[in-house]
């Protein structure tokens, strides 16, 4: 990795654990994780829904709890299911080959 991808990194869990959406979007951009015209209307709600679960803490189960909780009153599955869709078709992403690296 570069130093300019590594600073990026760091940043990018700064802005993750600060709830910082929209500079977290501006990361993955720089990571290349994200396109430069990526529809951030799109990226930022999808964004909040899927992180801000996991950045409360408390594990897997935890972070089950979380989910559920903000797709209760929403459509439940379905509406789970219509993010999802969506994320996979309206919002190109991609995982760059020394992202994936650093997860082993």
């Amino acid at each position: 990795l570069s130093q300019q991808e590594m600073d990026t990194l760091v940043s990018s869990i700064v802005h993750l654990s600060n709830r910082d959406y929209a500079k977290l979007t501006e990361d993955f951009i720089e990571l290349d994780i994200l396109p430069a015209d990526c529809d951030k209307g799109k990226v930022l709600p999808l964004m909040d829904k899927a992180l801000s679960p996991f950045i409360k803490g408390g594990g897997a189960t935890k972070y089950k709890d979380e989910i559920m909780k903000t797709y209760e009153g929403a459509g439940g599955l379905q509406s789970m299911t219509s993010d999802f869709v969506t994320v996979m078709n309206d919002i190109p992403f991609s995982i760059p080959p020394y992202f994936s690296l650093l997860g082993r």
